[in-house]
């Protein structure tokens, strides 16, 4: 038994996700409720995500160190995200796209496109998210939005691992300093890479993009590096929520210091929020005794959404309908891919040393 929260909170993140892109999906926009009612505090689904690269960077952290070598802890995050990937993507090609296209299945079959589509499987470059005939008439055209983070996770693993065989004896201190020299140059990047982005050659990721969700896990790997320093009380969790909420305020409501510090403060907030909540002992350290069904709701909630939307009809949908018949729809697909593919496969974990 994992006497920690984890395996609730990378669900919540999940659901969050699911939840935010119920509004894109559904033709809404992309302000959701919780974004809405929280002034810009918490977009419900990009939220998600950081609490996935925060525990992230906790936990690869401690595989990283706890493997007997490289190889090791680059096959078990192998046999981690690959399997689960490979398995939603020869669904959505082979059984969701010829269900949901609008073209005969002859001319499905025969498109190039359709196979073109297994690129994604690859993770790098990032390929044209489409299938012909494929939810083009929905107010969001794309097959599976989902995945393009998976890119991001990978290069942190990567950076990580890299950064460990350079600095093996020194690795706390060169992911401090790291940290401290993206989130303390913050300001200088973050209006013109947001605004203008900044491809990165030969894995053609968005420089924006990894800063803002490696920061995350960055500090994921500082609460792991230095977790004989750090102390998770609700005393502290009050504290920096006050922090936090006081960047907001001097931000959003007084506009005394620029409104990107609420993203600035939460780069900390959020990743010790998380790991706090993550190691509180009660009911919720149970949750995972049936599976750990996170990763099967975040790769196929996007296609199943839009599968929702294709039969729903032309009439609008309401956001509370569609995010029910969208978790009714994905939590059974999550478990069948953790029970019979994402399970059996860690079991392999060990079997590269």
């Amino acid at each position: 038994m994992h006497f920690n929260n984890f395996n609730f909170l990378r669900f919540f993140a999940a659901v969050l996700v699911i939840y935010g892109h119920c509004y894109p999906l559904a033709g809404y926009g992309n302000l959701d409720y919780i974004q809405e009612l929280t002034g810009g505090l918490f977009p419900s689904a990009h939220i998600g995500v950081c609490i996935f690269f925060s525990i992230s960077g906790y936990l690869i952290a401690k595989s990283l160190v706890a493997s007997t070598n490289y190889f090791h802890f680059f096959w078990k995050r192998f046999v981690r995200i690959m399997p689960g990937l490979i398995a939603a993507v020869l669904f959505t090609v082979f059984i969701l796209g010829p269900v949901c296209t609008t073209l005969r299945l002859g001319e499905y079959f025969s498109n190039p496109e359709t196979y073109r589509y297994l690129k994604v499987i690859k993770l790098f470059p990032q390929y044209t998210d489409s299938l012909p005939g494929v939810f083009k008439n929905l107010p969001t055209t794309m097959v599976n939005g989902s995945l393009w983070t998976l890119a991001y996770e990978v290069t942190c693993y990567a950076l990580l691992m890299v950064a460990h065989i350079l600095f093996r004896k020194h690795i706390k201190s060169v992911i401090l300093i790291l940290f401290l020299g993206i989130w303390g140059s913050y300001f200088f990047w973050h209006t013109d890479l947001s605004e203008n982005g900044l491809p990165i050659r030969f894995i053609h990721l968005n420089l924006y993009s990894l800063l803002d969700f490696g920061l995350y896990f960055l500090a994921g790997n500082l609460l792991y590096f230095y977790q004989n320093l750090i102390s998770y009380r609700w005393t502290w969790l009050f504290l920096s929520f006050m922090v936090f909420m006081l960047s907001f305020i001097l931000s959003s409501k007084l506009a005394i210091i620029p409104l990107s510090s609420i993203v600035w403060v939460r780069y900390i907030f959020l990743p010790y929020a998380v790991l706090s909540l993550g190691f509180k002992k009660g009911w919720l350290n149970n949750f995972g005794n049936f599976g750990d069904i996170s990763y099967g709701l975040y790769i196929y909630a996007f296609p199943l959404q839009q599968l929702i939307l294709s039969f729903y009809g032309p009439q609008p949908i309401s956001i509370p309908v569609m995010f029910l018949y969208s978790l009714l729809l994905i939590l059974p697909f999550a478990w069948v891919s953790w029970k019979y593919i994402e399970e059996p496969s860690l079991q392999l974990k060990n079997l590269i040393k």
